[in-house]
């Protein structure tokens, strides 16, 4: 190298070896591009997780707004239930009482007795019920006597 050059080879060596300086600049720079390149990749490997970490929270939220809401719209429907029942129950009560009041209101043996007398009208045995079967349209027509 230089130094043995300037100095010989048997002369004492200098403390300071250039070659050697030269060698270590060139190795920390070759150390600083490295961990450069290194930090580079975290940096984007950093904001990709970071990224993802946004995204799969916006994910947790829009589901837990969902749930929420799907919770409510149970509870509501639950609710619409309980209000259709009452409602039920309520008409069914409402048509009791008019049927029991139609019942007492209509006079049915002046109905039996009007019938009777007025419009001849029998009450059935089975010799006048005629039996039809039932045909293809689901249509019956009325029997009439041809005598």
């Amino acid at each position: 190298m230089v130094s043995d050059v300037l100095y010989g080879r048997d002369s004492l060596k200098p403390y300071f070896d250039m070659g050697k300086f030269e060698d270590n600049i060139f190795k920390r720079q070759l150390i600083r591009e490295r961990k450069t390149k290194t930090r580079k990749k975290f940096v984007v490997i950093d904001k990709v997780l970071n990224i993802a970490t946004h995204i799969a929270g916006l994910f947790l939220i829009i589901l837990f707004m969902a749930v929420i809401y799907r919770s409510i719209e149970i509870k509501n429907i639950d609710n619409n239930i309980e209000r259709l029942k009452e409602l039920l129950q309520t008409k069914v009560t409402h048509n009791r009482d008019k049927v029991a009041s139609l019942k007492n209101d209509i006079p049915f043996d002046d109905i039996k007795i009007k019938a009777y007398m007025e419009l001849s009208m029998i009450t059935p045995t089975e010799k006048n019920i005629i039996r039809f079967n039932k045909s293809d349209t689901q249509v019956v027509h009325q029997y009439v006597d041809t005598k």
